[in-house]
């Protein structure tokens, strides 16, 4: 029995699961419309994701759960060490404090839909940037100053960038990390990200919606709550992917600022 360093695997799904994703040290197992990655020593902790000790990780083709087990074609896993990635909230954040605190991270990185807040907010010149990046960042730009709502940005911001898994969707959770902090309903985004093609950002997304969040985010959200400077925090976050981090520090900020509006 290989050995589960640590998971935030809310329950195990259902069914067999078959390979949507495989790396070196990772492996995503598709069971019907979620998602469970499996993590070779490290990686993001995720309430979908299982962090192992083994090199086994690349030969697995499939996997079943039966109970808190999880068996592959490769080798079979005790889940413990549970980390629970839920948000608790003491519900006593102030809004403006949040939007300054955020403010000060909202530094444009390359490829990143932070510059595009900031264009759209009249904060940065758009000619600081060039070619391709230019006309994305512009686009986005044009499409937020339209967007009267957060369920607007997200459905018109979604695959309009970079992003692989599509575009958008860290945005997306960093705003709905912020409306769950908050107290606010994300329900009307349900029908929206139920909908998504990529079933790893549907998974990630519909977790945030039950109010789990990657363990990165979360403890920025936890520190925004608790009214403890987040700077070490928000730094961590950012160091997630090429502009994944970003990203979400981006939706955090444009959510409060819609929220102050």
């Amino acid at each position: 029995m290989i050995e589960v360093l640590k998971t935030g695997l809310r329950k195990p799904p259902t069914g067999s699961g078959s390979i949507l994703h495989r790396s070196l040290r990772a492996v995503n197992l598709e069971f019907g419309e979620r998602v469970v990655t499996i993590l070779n020593r490290s990686g993001l902790l995720t309430s979908s994701s299982i962090v192992l000790d083994t090199d086994k990780i690349p030969s697995i083709t499939t996997g079943e759960f039966d109970g808190d087990i999880l068996h592959t074609d490769s080798f079979d896993a005790l889940l413990k060490n549970r980390i629970d990635l839920a948000l608790i909230t003491e519900g006593t954040a102030s809004i403006s404090a949040i939007r300054e605190m955020l403010h000060k991270h909202m530094i444009p990185r390359e490829r990143s839909i932070m510059g595009a807040i900031l264009l759209a907010e009249g904060q940065m010149n758009p000619s600081s940037v060039q070619g391709f990046e230019k006309a994305v960042m512009e686009e986005q730009a044009k499409r937020i100053r339209k967007c009267r709502s957060v369920e607007d940005a997200a459905r018109t911001l979604l695959g309009i960038g970079f992003g692989l898994t599509p575009s958008g969707d860290d945005f997306i959770l960093g705003s709905v990390g912020l409306m769950q902090l908050t107290g606010r309903s994300t329900e009307n985004l349900r029908p929206l990200i139920s909908g998504y093609n990529n079933a790893f950002s549907r998974t990630m997304l519909l977790d945030g919606l039950d109010g789990y969040f990657p363990q990165p985010l979360l403890e920025v959200l936890q520190a925004l709550d608790s009214g403890n400077n987040p700077d070490d925090k928000i730094v961590a976050l950012e160091r997630i992917g090429h502009t994944s981090g970003f990203d979400m520090v981006a939706g955090m900020y444009y959510t409060a600022a819609n929220f102050l509006h």
